[in-house]
């Protein structure tokens, strides 16, 4: 694909206009982050190319940076200042951007880690993991033909798979932070500081961030190399009526109720397609921001189920438009 091509087709697609009507996809926030002009730093995209068949989409969750001195973003008066006269970068909005906008031209998350590596060498000349960390995000991807859908995330984004009952037949595990066990009681033991130090903040994503040697670790598309062993992949089937969602942490929470069983009446507005009043339930229940992409599994047209008159009409269409069907 040309450059320019490549331009126009990813402006598209940070417009995240879903023209198919099998995709509905949202993002809600919660109002607190909306009043305070917060920049959203999920992002989503899906497509559908004419020439293949195949049936694309991911989401990507920015992960939330430090203000440019370091200190750590406060829900407060303070805080809120700092936002509003520009201490707080928009690297975490872009590196979801790069994500999502890679995944739909490559199909790839080893390939949309790459590009963020490449937007953090070009925007940091020092990494202190703090003010100056690289931008990374979470993220969930999936490829679908012809009934088998390819599925890929990493860290708290994921997949989920439903039938046209509701019913759950596949969901990816949650493996972001603390997934594996407490992360902040290893850093006060270790280090007698938190989250919510700086000393123990670079600790945490120096060494507990995309370290496969450490096994409470977690991963994140931040541009590094080790981000790739927590890339998770894998195929399901999906077969006509079933949902395919995509989802980041923040709608994760609220489908499975934050570990405690799946929200019913989130099902029950998916499957009768109810999509903006699932949109409504999701604004009123977000407790920071989520994204979520529902794909619902086509009907196909079965040729020989139609009347034989119909069908010699269409077959007789067919031949008219793309020539006989042999020599």
């Amino acid at each position: 694909m040309f450059p320019l091509m490549k331009i126009l087709f990813l402006e598209i697609v940070y417009k995240n206009k879903m023209k198919n009507e099998n995709f509905y996809g949202f993002t809600v926030r919660n109002w607190k982050a909306k009043l305070a002009g917060f920049p959203t730093e999920d992002s989503y995209a899906s497509c559908s190319p004419f020439d293949t068949g195949e049936t694309i989409a991911c989401v990507a969750d920015g992960v939330t940076r430090d203000f440019v001195d370091g200190s750590i973003v406060t829900k407060d008066l303070e805080g809120l200042l700092k936002f509003w006269t520009g201490k707080y970068p928009k690297h975490a909005q872009e590196a979801s951007q790069i994500c999502v906008g890679n995944f739909i031209l490559t199909k790839s998350l080893e390939d949309s880690n790459k590009a963020i590596r490449r937007y953090n060498l070009e925007t940091f000349k020092t990494i202190d993991y703090l003010g100056n960390d690289f931008a990374g995000c979470t993220a969930a991807g999936i490829v679908e033909k012809d009934g088998l859908l390819d599925y890929q995330f990493i860290a708290d984004s994921g997949v989920a798979i439903f039938n046209k009952d509701g019913k759950l037949k596949f969901n990816t595990p949650c493996e972001g932070p603390n997934s594996h066990g407490s992360i902040d009681q290893e850093v006060k033991y270790l280090y007698g500081s938190s989250f919510n130090d700086s000393f123990g903040r670079m600790k945490i994503r120096s060494e507990f961030r995309n370290n496969p040697k450490e096994p409470l670790a977690y991963g994140v598309l931040t541009g590094e190399k080790t981000a790739e062993n927590y890339i998770r992949k894998g195929q399901e089937k999906l077969k006509e009526g079933d949902y395919a969602l995509l989802y980041t942490d923040g709608i994760g929470e609220i489908l499975f109720e934050q570990g405690e069983g799946l929200d019913g009446q989130f099902i029950q507005l998916l499957i009768n397609q109810d999509y903006s009043q699932l949109k409504n339930f999701c604004q009123e229940k977000i407790s920071t921001e989520g994204t979520l992409i529902v794909y619902k599994k086509p009907v196909q047209y079965h040729f020989h189920s139609l009347p034989s008159g119909l069908a010699k009409q269409r077959e007789l269409m067919e031949k008219d438009f793309f020539g006989p069907a042999h020599p």
